[in-house]
């Protein structure tokens, strides 16, 4: 062996010593603080042999245990009701300490008041809610809501509505009773024979007995009926099913002559899906339906009392009461008018629900029918042929005029206005006619002498 090679062999020997001994130290070391760790590194994330090795580990900052906190969950804010609407906007801005969610209190209620019985499910419940709030500051018109939630016209054990609803009405005597049900509705008939199934011919011919008999009950007691139909729902076998339902309430409502309330159309979109937001009845766009895509928020209460406030207006719609005496303590009689008579009308509000087809404006009453001595404009210009007062250039004045007024005027003509003067003409030369025109015979005639006199003349 070569002095280089005993040189090489003892570096290598030395290298692996040294090594050895700075992991021996490392490994020392790291079991030294593991076993009595100071208080500063008992936070930290335990060094390796690597950090050792190759350099201090970065400063890192020491693990702390954070106490669990919840999250607070988004809350979905819903329009406010339509008295708290009014209110909001007629009162002065409330201090911060004040509730925001106070509620007005509603006009105390007449003794004449007349009553709104709404009946039916958990959905006319909503209906009744949004009608309290609607009639809130009208002090002639009282709801009053007889429902039950889990009722329907298929578990009559459950409750039974033709056993009910002639107590109830009798009790409230009401002015007006509106309808809302079906929701509950979609499951078989129990009876003796049986259960039917849902939808089948025999289900439907036992569900339409008792949507008739609803109806007959209410035109018994010789009350007016508004029936209010079904909203569309989230599943689409529900609001299939309601479909069919509306049908049966129209066709019900109708025979007695009462009025049936379509809202499908308030809460489904253009394509006729289902919809948790629309537009409230404000216009602005809010939240309708809850998340079960059942049941009513607020704003859908509200509008479903704006769609069935149309109907109703009609038969709770309360005359202003007639002063009988004046101030002298005579006798004040109304006018004696019929509508032919009529020059002019009062004016109608564009708000005025009524407008759909009412007979009447909205608190107006009903119009007096009576006897008038006075013509009407119609007879005066159908039977005499009279106008309405022969106004000079009024577009209804028809009489006839001969112009003779505007054509002689005194003992000059209208020409003597103009540019020519007759009178001068007639003084100076006369009038003078113009010659008669010849016959054709004449004029041939004429025209062959001259050519033989012209032909006979010497060149």
């Amino acid at each position: 062996m070569s002095l280089r090679s005993g040189t090489k062999i003892g570096g290598q020997h030395r290298c692996r010593a040294g090594l050895g001994a700075m992991v021996t130290l490392g490994l020392l070391s790291f079991l030294i603080t593991a076993v009595h760790p100071s208080p500063a590194v008992a936070q930290e994330r335990p060094r390796t042999i690597l950090d050792m090795l190759f350099g201090g580990q970065p400063q890192r900052r020491p693990y702390r245990i954070r106490p669990t906190v919840e999250e607070p969950q988004p809350v979905r804010r819903q329009a406010p009701r339509r008295s708290e609407r009014k209110s909001r906007s007629t009162a002065p801005a409330p201090k911060a300490a004040a509730s925001a969610s106070a509620k007005p209190a509603p006009a105390e209620k007449s003794g004449e008041a007349k009553t709104v019985l709404v009946i039916g499910d958990f959905l006319a419940a909503s209906l009744a809610s949004g009608l309290k709030d609607s009639y809130a500051d009208n002090a002639m018109v009282s709801v009053k809501a007889s429902v039950n939630g889990s009722s329907g016209l298929v578990r009559q054990d459950h409750y039974d509505w033709p056993e009910k609803l002639g107590p109830l009405i009798e009790e409230d005597d009401p002015a007006v009773v509106v309808m809302m049900i079906g929701s509950n509705d979609r499951q078989p008939i129990s009876g003796n024979g049986g259960s039917l199934s849902l939808r089948s011919p025999e289900w439907n011919a036992e569900y339409q007995r008792r949507v008739d008999e609803i109806a007959d009950i209410v035109t018994k007691h010789e009350v007016p009926l508004v029936w209010v139909g079904a909203p569309s729902f989230k599943f689409d076998r529900m609001s299939e099913d309601m479909v069919y339902f509306n049908d049966l309430y129209r066709q019900a409502a109708q025979r007695v002559s009462g009025e049936y309330v379509d809202i499908w159309e308030g809460f489904v979109d253009e394509a006729d899906d289902f919809i948790y937001s629309g537009p409230s009845v404000d216009g602005q766009t809010v939240q309708l339906r809850n998340s079960d895509g059942i049941t009513m928020t607020e704003a859908g209460n509200d509008k479903l009392a704006f769609f069935a406030r149309k109907a109703i207006d009609r038969f709770v719609a309360t005359d202003r009461p007639v002063n009988a005496l004046s101030d002298d303590g005579a006798i004040v009689l109304p006018p004696l008018a019929i509508a032919a008579t009529a020059v002019r009308s009062p004016p109608v509000s564009l708000a005025d629900p009524s407008l759909d087809g009412g007979d009447a404006l909205l608190g107006g009453g009903a119009t007096r029918i009576g006897l008038s001595l006075e013509p009407s404009p119609r007879e005066k210009l159908v039977l005499n042929g009279r106008g309405t007062g022969h106004v000079d250039g009024r577009a209804d004045d028809f009489a006839w005029n001969d112009k003779a007024s505007a054509v002689a005027a005194g003992d000059k003509p209208v020409a003597y206005q103009g540019s020519l003067d007759l009178n001068k003409i007639r003084q100076e030369q006369g009038i003078k006619p113009l010659p008669e025109m010849p016959t054709i015979l004449d004029a041939i005639m004429d025209d062959w002498s001259q050519s033989n006199a012209e032909a006979q003349a010497p060149n």
